[in-house]
Order: C-alpha cells, then structure tokens, then sequence
C-alpha cells in the first residue's frame, strides 16, 4: 500500500489525498506498521515534460507519431541505453521515464538538455520554448 504524506509542524504524518484516507481506514488500530520513506517525483513537472513534446509536436513537419518523437528527443539528450545487435549495428534505445526507474534530479536533467536539443534541432528559441509550454501545461 502506497500512502502520500505531509509533514506537519508538530512532526506527526498527515495523509495528503482522499483516497490515501481510505486506504489508512484498513490498517488495524494499534498495530505496528513498517514504512519506507520516499520523496516522490513531481507529476507536475512530468505533465510539464509531456506538454513540451506536445509542443513541438504540433509545431514541426519531420514526426508523425509522437512517441517517437519523445524517444528521439530523450535519446538524443543522451538519456539511452544502447548495445550492438547481431549485425554488428550499434543501437540505442530511450530510457523509461516512468517514476520507479528514473529519479527526480535526473528527470530534471533531462528535461533542460531536451530543450537544448530542441534548440539545435528544430531551430526554436529557448525562451519561447520556456515561455509556451506553459500554454500547453
């Protein structure tokens, strides 16, 4: 059972979302209980992420599926793991960024050398990548 929770100022753990209420409900009053501690990764900076690729997406002529054009984006940023195949043929693919396998600081690496690469690549200006994907988020 996963949990999102709070600190408060008098250190005790308050639950965050409705549904995290319910799920507290089933746990039996005074027993023990173990839990791990994560910070987790912030939704709204991967919805942020998705809004840039959108972004681009709808504003160049080269891609046709969106996913690839994510894959390309995240591989080009040099976030891949690559391998040759039986044909001696050296291939890379794009790393998950789903939040069980990439952390929030690298998640944010990502993010910013994507922008430089749609920068190079597709000839847009920093600042006005910055400034629209906010429209789009």
């Amino acid at each position: 059972m996963k949990l999102f929770l709070v600190k408060q100022l008098n250190n005790t753990l308050k639950v965050v979302y409705n549904s995290d209420h319910d799920k507290i409900k089933k746990l039996k009053l005074g027993e023990m209980y173990q839990c791990e501690v994560k910070r987790p990764r912030n939704i709204g900076f991967h919805r942020k992420f998705f809004a840039l690729v959108n972004m681009v997406f709808d504003n160049q002529e080269i891609y046709v599926n969106l996913d690839r054009l994510r894959k390309d984006l995240t591989i080009e940023a040099g976030f891949y793991d690559e391998w040759v195949d039986f044909q001696g043929v050296i291939q890379r693919e794009a790393k998950s960024i789903s939040f069980a396998k990439m952390k929030e600081s690298d998640f944010q690496d990502m993010y910013s050398k994507v922008i430089d690469v749609i920068v190079q690549y597709f000839h847009f200006d920093r600042q006005d990548i910055i400034d629209n994907v906010e429209q789009y988020f």
